[in-house]
């Protein structure tokens, strides 16, 4: 196991604030990660840490012949999808599946409710939302993102979803049905921060507990 100073794996402590402190729990518990609400072995602990690192460090693709804005939105694309990929692994870690209720029990709701105006103050006339739906490869995706567009809040995590899905098995461009493609950066800037926001407080939420708890158990 690493040692539990931050120099240990400084790339991952930036990236997952409160890392090194997950090892110490994990190793004082045998190598279990149910002190920290999580399943799985040590490993697939260390797979999602890097995987996050990925997401957090992506600055930007490199693309001959496009222009500018269409560049910059695929860059956007392409950061949800790592992103909502690194969000997946920790779900897994959690133990929980869409959409997610036991995940975001403890996270603000009032953090949801500004996502979704966000989005949709970028996309009024549901141009990514009908371009997403006409091509949603999962008929869960397409449930949920027809909940968003006709005002379920929860639903706009649905979007960060169902791009990373499109994009990896379908058909998606950077400005879908016409969107601006600077619409749809801010829209996928604004789905990445808040899956980065809600992981690293989750995170340190459970390292929290976690470390009271072995505080108080008996010797």
């Amino acid at each position: 196991m690493p040692d539990s100073s931050t120099d240990a794996y400084p790339y991952l402590e930036e990236a997952l604030p409160g890392f090194h402190r997950g090892p110490v729990l994990v190793k004082a518990a045998g190598d279990s990660l149910a002190g920290l609400g999580f399943i799985g072995t040590k490993f697939d602990f260390y797979r999602f840490a890097n995987r996050l690192r990925l997401a957090a460090c992506f600055g930007g693709l490199h693309l001959r012949g496009f222009t500018d804005d269409t560049a910059a939105g695929y860059d956007a694309l392409t950061q949800v999808f790592f992103t909502w990929s690194a969000f997946e692994r920790y779900a897994d870690l959690a133990n929980d599946r869409p959409p997610f209720r036991t995940l975001f029990a403890h996270h603000p709701r009032a953090k949801v409710h500004e996502l979704a105006a966000l989005c949709r103050a970028q996309d009024p006339e549901h141009k990514l939302v009908g371009f997403l739906i006409t091509q949603s490869l999962l008929p869960v995706h397409e449930t949920h993102l027809a909940r968003y567009r006709d005002g379920h809040d929860f639903s706009v995590l649905t979007l960060a979803a169902c791009i990373r899905h499109i994009f990896a098995h379908g058909h998606l461009t950077a400005n879908p049905y016409r969107l601006p493609s600077m619409n749809l950066i801010i829209i996928c800037c604004a789905l990445n921060d808040f899956l980065l926001d809600f992981i690293r407080s989750d995170f340190l939420r459970r390292v929290t507990l976690a470390e009271a708890a072995a505080r108080t158990a008996p010797a």
